[in-house]
Order: structure tokens, then C-alpha cells, then sequence
């Protein structure tokens, strides 16, 4: 885990002229992830690498970003690095959800999606029906997705 002061560091050498690979290697960080962190300082400034309270997104919040992958066709990487997240882990994880079930962070009891991991049981091999079902309600969201983009395409040409 890097600190503030290892951001600034390696921000710091980036900018500096030192490689990808050479700060990857001092740091042990994967180079994707340091050219995450160059980006999004760019895009904020140093302030960003800053340690803050964890925040809590509303549904609304999550479903305008959501939006702006699925419909809009915008990147992982490029919204997450607008909105300010540490790391594209966040949307990545808002996004295959809802694509899950079935364009909605909604569950069935009508509350919100909590981002909180729960806990598999056994790690036992999944059925032939689990995982049909699992296929079915992936095709779903897609077939949902095309849909909307059918429609949006539709509109722009008009």
C-alpha cells in the first residue's frame, strides 16, 4: 500500500524523466497502476493523493457514472480518474453489478446496492443450472444494453 508521501514520490520522478518501468521496479507497483496514479494527479493535482474520509455515492451518483460507461461509451479509466477515485477497482465493480442485475443497482427488497463484500460459503464448483442461470441473466443485461444504445443511435440520427 502507498503512502501520500510514496504518490508524491513517484509523481514527483515521473515527471522528473524517470521511467515507468524503473519506478515500477523501486516501488514494486504493477506499471499500470503508476500510470493511473500520473494520470489522475494530472487531472487533480497532488491534492487528490491526499488522505480523506471514506465517502459513501448515492444511487443517483452511481447510475450518472454507470451511465456515462454504458451508454456513453466512455472509459473505466477515464471516469474514474475524472471523479477522483484512488483506483478504477470502484466503477469496475459498480458497472458488472449493475450489468448483473439486470441494469439496476436495486435489489429485489428495494434497497440500495451496498458496496460491502460478502463472504462466499464453500467454494464449491457451480451447477449446470447456476450456471445457466448466471449466462441468462448476463445475456439479459446485454440484450438491455443494446436496446438502449439502439435507441440513443436512433435519436442522434434524427
Amino acid at each position: 500500500m502507498l503512502t501520500c508521501e510514496n504518490k508524491v514520490e513517484i509523481y514527483t520522478r515521473r515527471k522528473t524523466g524517470e521511467t515507468i518501468n524503473s519506478i515500477s521496479s523501486r516501488f514494486k507497483v504493477h506499471k499500470s497502476d503508476i500510470k493511473y496514479l500520473i494520470r489522475l494527479i494530472d487531472y487533480h493535482g497532488l491534492e487528490i493523493v491526499k488522505p480523506t474520509k471514506r465517502k459513501i455515492y448515492s444511487d443517483e451518483f452511481k447510475e450518472q457514472a454507470i451511465n456515462r460507461i454504458v451508454i456513453d461509451g466512455d472509459s473505466i479509466k477515464s471516469v474514474a480518474i475524472e471523479l477522483g477515485f484512488s483506483c478504477d477497482k470502484i466503477l469496475r465493480t459498480w458497472v458488472k453489478y449493475y450489468l448483473k442485475n439486470g441494469n439496476t443497482l436495486k435489489k429485489d427488497n428495494k434497497r440500495s446496492f451496498s458496496m460491502k463484500k460478502t463472504v462466499k460459503a464453500t467454494n464449491t464448483p457451480k451447477s449446470t443450472e447456476e450456471q445457466l442461470k448466471e449466462e441468462n441473466l448476463y445475456l439479459k443485461a446485454e440484450n438491455e444494453y443494446l436496446k438502449k444504445l439502439k435507441a440513443l443511435a436512433q435519436n442522434s440520427k434524427k
